[in-house]
């Protein structure tokens, strides 16, 4: 642990000490609050090399949760590789938002671009009565997203269909739609660590030079939801003008655009009129 620390804070990784905790942690399979308790073992050659492969993939810059498998969200851990976008804790704020609606009984949601599967999982989880149709571009993020299906017991409640946005999906019986859809502007690129650009789904991230290619095309398309219908969706922390804009020339009744924690606007709420 002490090599692991010291290699890592060397490179100057911010949280370097957890970082060398939870990997060992991991290779020793403890929890962290094990690890700084227990001393009854060390740990043996394999889980040695295997340690010290998790510190090399760290220090030339690969994410913490590609190298650990997993990632928490919402309270709940889900498989991550780099097939899918990390989930985010600003993303938590569209469940958060959902769970104020008042939808039917039972609802039908639409989860656009799923990815990990994160935001299908939870909803399906916190409304255990909704039907829930998960899609993506990406039949590789697709595989990780039924496996955190299956892992969370919900295959039952979640259909996963590989399809460009909405796709060849009926909308007239969709209540909800969430999405987190790439809004990063190609433009922006220079603002986001190396961690970010060279290891994550740029499929995921980028829409265009402006960043807006994506959520143009799916106000667009969504355009055809019944009257009532919720889109809640996540947006950059420029783009409130956007949304207030494409909504004022459609059918979406802007309900509110909300912020995130840092108080920069994150999520739009819009309703079909």
């Amino acid at each position: 642990m002490v090599e692991g620390r010291t290699r890592l804070a060397a490179v100057g990784f911010d949280l370097s000490l957890r970082e060398a905790n939870l990997f060992l942690a991991h290779v020793l399979g403890w929890s962290e609050a094990e690890l700084l308790a227990r001393t009854d073992r060390r740990p043996v050659s394999a889980e040695i090399e295997h340690y010290r492969q998790m510190l090399g993939r760290r220090l030339i810059g690969e994410p913490v949760a590609y190298i650990l498998g997993e990632k928490e969200f919402y309270g709940r851990v889900l498989k991550v590789d780099d097939r899918v976008l990390i989930p985010r804790p600003e993303t938590e704020h569209l469940v958060e938002h959902i769970l104020k609606l008042e939808l039917p009984n039972p609802p039908t949601i639409l989860d656009i671009g799923t990815g990990s599967g994160c935001l299908a999982v939870t909803l399906a989880l916190e409304l255990p009565q909704a039907r829930v149709i998960a899609t993506d571009i990406s039949v590789a993020a697709l595989t990780v997203a039924s496996d955190n299906f299956r892992r969370h017991g919900i295959e039952s409640s979640v259909s996963a269909v590989a399809t460009d946005l909405a796709g060849s999906v009926d909308l007239s019986r969709i209540d909800l739609v969430v999405s987190n859809p790439p809004y990063v502007a190609l433009e922006a690129v220079s603002e986001l660590s190396p961690e970010i650009v060279e290891h994550e789904p740029g499929q995921a991230l980028f829409a265009g030079a402006n960043g807006d290619i994506v959520i143009r095309r799916l106000l667009d398309e969504l355009s055809e939801l019944r009257a009532g219908a919720w889109l809640v969706i996540e947006i950059g922390y420029d783009q409130r003008e956007l949304i207030l804009s494409l909504a004022s020339s459609s059918r979406y009744r802007t309900v509110s655009v909300e912020p995130d924690y840092s108080g920069k606007p994150r999520i739009a709420l819009l309703q079909l009129a």
